[in-house]
């Protein structure tokens, strides 16, 4: 081994270890945090949020004070299936795809690698490699090939293992998303009838139309083998005994209402100007309000400085507080820079122009041009997802019609509910195109992150990089080990911000289908850019660096010198994963936003509202993809570098910890957003993908693998041969799973017959249940914070029917928030100080929602 290779070799464990000493640092440091603050009962906004601000339905009981109970509770004694209640399927799956996966796939992974790989690359004569690299795959000396054979093997049992476990989630999730459906507490909800149906064609675009397709498609669904709906069938629990509505028997044909969308730009337009003006003004009030009593504390009124005159004042009583030329103004376009200048005089004008405008052309509603997209609801749960399965089957002229079930009005993308079938096909074709596009361009940057990583081959073939090599082991250590995983998190957190209005572009009429394909592309750049470039620009140059002096032995270093790639990734997993994870369960940033919170919660009842009561929410579209590609690089690098199983095992540990804390006790996910688990489909064939990768990786080693004859190795021929069967072997698995055993109606709909497991704590129903439409609003589930869908209106645009929303602002001991209260209804704009106070240190304080919302005794998403 040549002396540049060992220190090649020492500086990557050199920036291991900074990376390693970092993370403890972070790690350690952030568990006293917790360890010193989580049971100080002042704190308990911070630490146990959700048993103070949970609708009473979803409170959990209080922790143990203790440390040791406080774990044992939350780790051991809280059925993760718990999750499901309060915060949902998809929120259950997150937590699940890092036991199974993170957890239950690893452990076996580090025994047998550590057991099998290891004393394979180890044991002497081998190729001298030091320090963690003379552990990997590619320590393996020349002269002993056959070695890797119990690689081999341990690359085998393992890709059995991770399919079995693939193979039990898909028939986990099966279970649970069915027993989630047809539980009681969600079928009270009007989402579990409620179906949206896009490109609707123009020969059936009305609600006699679609009622008649309704019953087509139940007489396709009774003719159906299996499909046969019981007789009688238990129902919701103060619901009457009964069959389930037969479509075909019912001049309605199951269907309790029809909503037919509308092209209303124009007012959409106006709505918006109205809303966002109601915004400004809350903010502009609710800041005079402040400063009139900031002057009077301070006494820096008008009145005290002999500045006030009462004959000359037009009464405002105002005027006693805030010189005019001190009250607040503001411009209505961007960040208040540009646009036509409001005050707190001509802003109600505009907004009570606005809504006379709107209630003019709300007149007209009838005479817009219709739109493609229509919701239907059902009498049942078993018609709604009957017609969604067959909609597109009952005719060859309705073949684009696409149906989506378990929708509610806050999850529609209403601009996007107007576009014809072909729109979206072109504006997906662009969607990608610039996708694709920000691949390419990204890779520059990622790319530089990756040479980084392996600077010291660099800065030996370059001399302006000489300073580098010679700066020392500390520096070199985090310019190696520290900066590429730091500058790697960064250009990932920019991603979701363009790709979300990319994945928008394309026409999805729901935001979480919207979410799911921004799952699919975050995770494209995750797989592409977060392994596949850092991979080659890292562990390319190292297997490179002497490519000036042969090219005859181009295989041999790239057998050698690839596996050392692994170290920039242990050194990701340190610096990112540990220092996240103990992010998470210290709470140290809510932490800090709650000391500060008298000078970030914000100018308006409505943001302290907001900062008061809401709880953390996870975006599982860019949460989830991060934890896959955690996954992919331990599935990929367990035989190679059997120590990424080890720390990944510790990293997943952690996470799991981490979110399984919060989640139960600091997050409360949005309802609306809830897809009962379709993320984790996705992530399921991301293991996938990793086990392709691995394969691939595995079957170029073994067939690059050379004897000391410089020939190719006959036991790395072999391997490799197998390795490619394999590969073919988990494609073919993948189709069977995906294609025949596990096709989108067994996942994503109801089924009339099924068995789940007692352990889960929803009871199930059969998702046929009927009910009256009095028993609907009766039943529509207020103590969960979810109403929506049942009144009339539910699926009409809201630029068609919403109200104003309340200028709320600010019931202080001067009265300044009344009078301007007054002020703005004066001008038909509604406004209210309910629910509000100031303190005498100027501080907003509120009791609940603002008053035109629901309050069920807790904040719900």
């Amino acid at each position: 081994m040549s002396a540049t290779g060992k220190n090649t070799n020492a500086a990557s464990t050199s920036s291991f270890v900074t990376a390693l000493v970092v993370a403890g640092i972070t790690v350690g440091v952030l568990t006293s945090v917790w360890l010193i603050l989580h049971s100080k009962g002042t704190l308990k906004r911070v630490f146990q949020p959700r048993a103070l601000l949970a609708p009473d339905a979803k409170k959990p009981a209080a922790l143990p004070s203790g440390i040791g109970a406080y774990w044992k509770t939350i780790l051991f004694q809280t059925p993760d299936t718990d999750l499901i209640v309060s915060n949902g399927p998809d929120a259950y799956f997150f937590l699940r795809f890092i036991k199974v996966f993170g957890l239950k796939m690893l452990l076996p992974y580090f025994l047998l690698s550590f057991v099998i790989c290891i004393p394979a690359s180890t044991v002497k004569p081998n190729q001298q490699l030091e320090g963690l690299n003379m552990l990997s795959f590619g320590n393996v000396p020349t002269t002993g090939q056959n070695r890797h054979i119990a690689h081999f093997i341990c690359s085998l049992l393992l890709i059995a293992w991770t399919l079995y476990l693939v193979w039990g989630e898909y028939n986990h999730f099966v279970q649970i998303r069915q027993a989630w459906l047809t539980s009681p507490q969600h079928l009270a909800l009007a989402r579990t009838r409620t179906v949206a149906v896009t490109n609707v064609p123009e020969s059936v675009n009305s609600s006699a139309g679609l009622k008649e397709i309704a019953s087509i498609v139940a007489r396709i669904d009774n003719s159906t083998p299996g499909s046969t709906v019981p007789s009688a069938q238990p129902r919701m629990s103060n619901a009457t005994e009964g069959t389930a509505i037969n479509p075909t028997n019912d001049a309605e044909g199951g269907v309790r209402q029809v909503w037919l969308t509308r092209k209303c730009k124009d007012i959409e337009k106006i709505w918006e100007e109205r809303d966002k003006e109601c915004t400004r003004l809350e903010g502009g009030a609710n800041k005079l309000i402040k400063l009139a009593n900031t002057n009077q504390a301070k006494g820096k009124t008008p009145e005290a400085k002999g500045q006030y005159d009462a004959e000359r004042s037009s009464g405002d009583i105002v005027d006693r507080y805030v010189l005019a030329k001190k009250r607040p103004s503001w411009k209505q376009g961007p960040l208040g820079l540009f646009g036509k200048k409001q005050d707190l005089e001509s802003s109600p004008l505009y907004i009570a122009e606005r809504n006379a405008k709107l209630s003019d052309l709300r007149k007209t509603i009838d005479d817009l041009p219709q739109g493609n997209t229509a919701f239907i609801r059902f009498a049942s749960q078993h018609e709604a997802h009957a017609f969604a399965r067959l909609v597109a089957k009952t005719d060859k002229s309705n073949k684009l019609m696409k149906a989506g079930v378990e929708v509610v009005p806050e999850d529609v993308q209403w601009s996007n509910v107007s576009m014809s079938p072909y729109q979206r096909k072109i504006r997906k074709a662009i969607s990608w195109a610039l996708t694709i596009g920000l691949i390419i361009i990204w890779a520059i940057p990622v790319a530089f992150v990756g040479i980084v990583s392996n600077i010291d081959s660099m800065c030996q073939k370059a001399s302006w990089l000489a300073w580098i090599c010679s700066s020392g082991p500390v520096v070199k250590g985090i310019i190696k080990g520290v900066l590429p995983p730091v500058l790697l998190a960064v250009l990932f957190m920019l991603l979701p911000i363009i790709l979300r209005i990319m994945v928008r572009f394309q026409g999805d009429v729901r935001k979480s289908d919207i979410e799911l394909g921004l799952f699919s592309r975050f995770w494209l750049f995750q797989v592409i850019h977060g392994f596949l470039i850092v991979t080659v620009s890292s562990g390319l140059i190292s297997a490179l660096q002497n490519i000036g002096d042969t090219t005859s032995g181009l295989p041999t270093m790239l057998a050698t010198n690839l596996p050392t790639a692994s170290i920039f990734f242990l050194t990701f997993i340190l610096t990112a994963t540990f220092s996240s994870a103990a992010k998470t369960y210290s709470r140290a940033v809510p932490y800090v936003m709650y000391l500060l919170k008298g000078v970030l919660a914000g100018n308006t009842p409505r943001k302290v509202y907001m900062k008061t009561y809401k709880m953390d929410s996870f975006a599982w579209a860019t949460v989830f993809p991060p934890i896959c590609l955690l996954i992919c690089i331990s599935i990929v690098y367990s035989v190679i570098q059997p120590m990424m199983n080890l720390l990944a095992l510790v990293a997943f540990c952690l996470l799991y910890a981490a979110y399984k804390y919060t989640l139960h006790w600091c997050a409360d996910q949005p309802d609306a957003s809830e897809t009962g688990g379709m993320f984790y489909i996705k992530a399921l064939r991301t293991v996938f993908v990793a086990l392709y990768l691995e394969g691939i990786c595995l079957a170029g080693l073994f067939f690059l693998s050379t004897d000391d004859q410089g020939k190719r190795a006959k036991s790395g021929l072999g391997c490799g041969a197998v390795m490619v069967a394999v590969i073919i072997g988990i494609a073919l698995f993948q189709i069977y799973i995906d294609w025949f055993r596990f096709k989108k109606p067994y996942l994503y709909y109801v089924h009339s017959t099924s068995t789940h497991s007692k352990s889960l704590p929803i009871e199930s129903k059969n998702g046929v249940t009927e009910t009256t439409s009095n028993e609907e609003y009766d039943n529509a589930g207020p103590q969960y914070g979810n109403t929506s869908g049942y009144h009339a209106k539910a699926f009409d645009h809201p630029a068609l029917w919403k109200k104003q929303p309340v200028i709320w602002l600010t019931n202080d001991q001067l009265s300044i928030g009344n009078h301007l209260s007054e002020k703005i209804n004066e001008k038909n704009v509604e406004a209210s100080t309910e629910f509000t106070s100031m303190d005498n240190k100027q501080k907003i304080q509120v009791e609940r929602s603002p008053p035109d919302e629901a309050w069920y005794g807790g904040f719900t998403q």
